[in-house]
């Protein structure tokens, strides 16, 4: 599995409509909420961790549904982070700081987002 794959199923294993961030806006139409978009940056062993954030797309009037998504996304990374297999190698995952972050829409206020950050590593030769 490449980097861009193994960033592409962390994210899509919780269950929501997962986009990388760059090709939302290439859709013929927007994406039905809920939905995730993510960051996508690589590296590579000899490399530092490095920092990528998601957002959480929900619309409604509470915000219990993206903050119960976003908990479950930090329970899956767990204290110590995870690992998965890319390239060879290992990718290996940690929640960031802040971890989440609840932003509205200015142009819709049923539009709840959580801007989610995490640190990666890749233990990869290339």
């Amino acid at each position: 599995m490449t980097k861009a794959a193994a960033i592409y199923q962390f994210w899509a294993q919780f269950g929501l409509d997962t986009y990388e961030e760059n090709s939302v806006y290439q859709l013929s139409e927007k994406p039905s909420f809920p939905y995730l978009t993510y960051e996508l940056m690589t590296d590579s062993f000899d490399g530092e961790a490095i920092s990528l954030t998601a957002s959480l797309w929900y619309r409604s009037t509470s915000w219990t549904a993206a903050n119960k998504k976003a908990d479950e996304i930090s329970a899956a990374i767990g204290r110590g982070g995870m690992l998965g297999k890319c390239d060879g190698g290992l990718i290996h995952i940690t929640r960031g700081s802040p971890f989440t972050q609840s932003m509205g829409d200015d142009t819709d206020d049923m539009i709840k987002r959580i801007n989610l950050s995490i640190s990666v590593e890749f233990w990869t030769e290339n």
